[in-house]
Formats: C-alpha cells, sequence, structure tokens
C-alpha cells in the first residue's frame, strides 16, 4: 500500500510540474506572439492592400489588431554593438500584450510627444551597457540593410542608420531578452524602406473567444495567399516537446507502479496461506472456486485503492503547498518558485491507470496463488 501510494504521489507531482512549465512558457510566449498571427504563405512580407482590414475586424471572435514588421538589425551604443531582432508593432501593442507588466527599468513607450521610443530586453541592455540618467532617455543606433545593397561591394553605403531612444526594459526570459527589441510600425517603415508591407498582421481575440474558430475563420476569409497561426500553431516544437517529456515519464512511473505492484505479492501469499482453513470451509458449504477468487481479489484491489487515494492526496496536498508557499524556490531565476499546475483530469487519469494495473495484476495474482497453495476440490 505504501509503494502504490508513494508511486501515486509521484505521478501527480511531476505531470503538476510539466503543466507548470507548459503554462509559463505559454504566458511567456504571450508577452511576444499575439492569440494569432497572419503572415503570407511565401515570402517575408506582405502587402496592406491585399489585406482586408475591415473583414478583418468584423471577424467573430476579433478583438484588436496590431500591424508587425520583424528583422534582425544591428545595433550600436557608443563603443558597443550587438545583434538583434526589431520588433515594429502598432500603438495597440500595448493593450494586445503583456509585456507592459514585466518591465524592469523604465515603462513601455513606444511614442511620446512625436518622438519615437523603443523598448529592449534586459540582455541587450547588458551587452550595450546601455546607461539610464534621471530625465534623459538613452539613445542608440540601429542599422538595418538597405533594399538592393549588398554588403559586400558596398560597406559604407549597405546600411540605413535611424536613432531612437530607449524608453524602458523589459525582462522576461534570457531567450527573448537578449532577442527582441520592440519599436513602432512607422519607424520601422522608414528603417527598412516599406511603404505598403508589413511583415504580418498580429490579432487578439476577444475574451471567451475560440482562439482556434477565430483562425480558422480568417483562414478561410483570406485564402492561400496568408499563412494563419495560433500562438500555439507558431510554438508548436516547444509544447509538443513539454507534452512527450511529460507522457513518457507518466509511462515510465507506470512501469515502475507495476514492478512495485509485486509487492503485493508477499502480503497475499501470506494471508492465502492463513485463510487455507477458511477456504475449505467456504468450499464445503458450497462456495465456487471464482466466488472465492473474488473475495481476495476485490481484497488486493482494496488496497491498491487506498494507496491510490493516499497517494492522490498527498501529492495534490504537496503541490497546492508548493503553488501557496513555494517550498522549492529557484534562485535567480525570473520566478521565485517552481511552477506546477495540478489538471484533474491528470488526477482522474492517474486514478484509472492505478486501478487498471491493480485490478489486471490482482486477477492474475490471485489465481495463480490459489492454486498453488491451495488444493480446491481435493
Amino acid at each position: 500500500m505504501v509503494v502504490v501510494a508513494g508511486v501515486t504521489a509521484a505521478m501527480i507531482i511531476i505531470l503538476s510540474a510539466f503543466n507548470g512549465i507548459e503554462d509559463l512558457v505559454s504566458s511567456l510566449f504571450s508577452s511576444f506572439d499575439a492569440d494569432i498571427t497572419i503572415s503570407a504563405a511565401e515570402g517575408k512580407t506582405i502587402d496592406i492592400d491585399t489585406l482586408d482590414y475591415m473583414a478583418i475586424a468584423k471577424t467573430d471572435g476579433v478583438g484588436m489588431m496590431s500591424e508587425v514588421i520583424e528583422e534582425d538589425v544591428w545595433i550600436n551604443y557608443g563603443e558597443q554593438n550587438t545583434v538583434a531582432t526589431i520588433k515594429g508593432v502598432s500603438p495597440t501593442y500595448g493593450e494586445m500584450s503583456t509585456l507592459d507588466t514585466m518591465m524592469y527599468l523604465g515603462k513601455f513607450v513606444l511614442r511620446d510627444n512625436n518622438l519615437n521610443y523603443s523598448v529592449i530586453g534586459r540582455g541587450i541592455r547588458g551587452e550595450l551597457g546601455i546607461r539610464f540618467r534621471e530625465g534623459e532617455a538613452p539613445v542608440i543606433n540601429i542599422h538595418a540593410p538597405k533594399r538592393g545593397k549588398k554588403i559586400k561591394t558596398s560597406k559604407q553605403g549597405a546600411f540605413h542608420t535611424l536613432p531612437i531612444m530607449v524608453g524602458g526594459v523589459y525582462s522576461v526570459n534570457a531567450e527573448l531578452d537578449v532577442k527582441y527589441i520592440i519599436a513602432p510600425v512607422a519607424y520601422c517603415k522608414e528603417l527598412f524602406g516599406y511603404e505598403n508591407e508589413i511583415s504580418g498582421l498580429e490579432v487578439a481575440v476577444t475574451e471567451g473567444a475560440d482562439v482556434d474558430a477565430v483562425a480558422a475563420s480568417l483562414q478561410t476569409m483570406l485564402g492561400p495567399n496568408f499563412k494563419v497561426r495560433t500562438r500555439y500553431q507558431k510554438n508548436l516544437l516547444i509544447y509538443q516537446t513539454n507534452a512527450s517529456e511529460k507522457w513518457a515519464t507518466f509511462l515510465i512511473l507506470l512501469f515502475i507502479l507495476i514492478i512495485a505492484a509485486f509487492n503485493i505479492v508477499a502480503s497475499l501469499t501470506m494471508l492465502i496461506i492463513e485463510k487455507k482453513k477458511d477456504i475449505f470451509i467456504l468450499q464445503s458449504m458450497g462456495v465456487t472456486r471464482p466466488s472465492i477468487n473474488s473475495i481476495f481479489v476485490l481484497e488486493s484491489i482494496f488496497i491498491y485503492f487506498i494507496g491510490a487515494v493516499i497517494g492522490i492526496a498527498f501529492g495534490v496536498g504537496l503541490c497546492f503547498i508548493q503553488q501557496s508557499f513555494g517550498l522549492i524556490r529557484l534562485e535567480g531565476a525570473m520566478i521565485p518558485y517552481y511552477p506546477v499546475s495540478v489538471e484533474w483530469f491528470d488526477v482522474l487519469q492517474v486514478i484509472l491507470s492505478v486501478m487498471a494495473v491493480g485490478f489486471a495484476f490482482s486477477l492474475a495474482l490471485v489465481r495463480y496463488l490459489i492454486k498453488r497453495f491451495v488444493s480446491l476440490g481435493a
């Protein structure tokens, strides 16, 4: 019973840990990836004249929209240089994303007093050594390759350079903090020489709307020349990897449970040996072998059930304590403690798995033990 309870608790805790990681990854990507992204099926850019903004806005479930220009750039500040990805966005982007809640320094501002501002990652700030002074916004220079120019033949004139002020620094995670700089889409159009072109259109759905259904409606309306993807579809590999690891771990623990079930052999063997006289009495009273088998099968299943209940109570309890008090802390990480999230579907699945193993194992084991140690019908 103790072994069953221990393995069951481990299943609950580990599955909840994977759920917590998935929720964390989802929340991190929601800062940069909108609910739905519309991009060109072929090529890097979309001609805005080919997008029916009015029809998109009227699609059921569509909330706010933001034009996006996303390209790699070279940034310098004083003597320091780095390469990053600039993401040009519309003024509504601040309302669409949660990036304004993840500011490390300054504030999320892209336009103020007719001046362009950028928001950079904490890692980019560290690489450039950007210093903030009271009442003064630092200025960085962003260089983008000119369209049609080859760097090998025209190094001096191959880049278009535009300065921009830094209004704030965000901190999401180590990967994103060194990758992205956020700027106004109008600034990026000037930087890259775009006129009617954008990299894509990001869409936020209304509260309660089915993201997959909205994406399907937009794909049908826009046609094959456009690619409509949800946040999950954009980061499909990450989510699939986490799910694969989660269920691979679950199967390993299930295998451990099957091995641990052999611990029940000793208990049932002693029980059947002790009850040999009682079995003969029941037999003399006309009780059939299947009926006698069922008595011990039910007792074995009861042991599994009690172990499963204790294990689930212990595992769920530990997860809620971790959520409330953060027993396992992560020093120096972006979150203070290890994330866990209990999903009741997982709890149900663990119960059914434990009971299925218990029933199958008990049925086979009891038949063997009674045949081995009790000569029924003698």
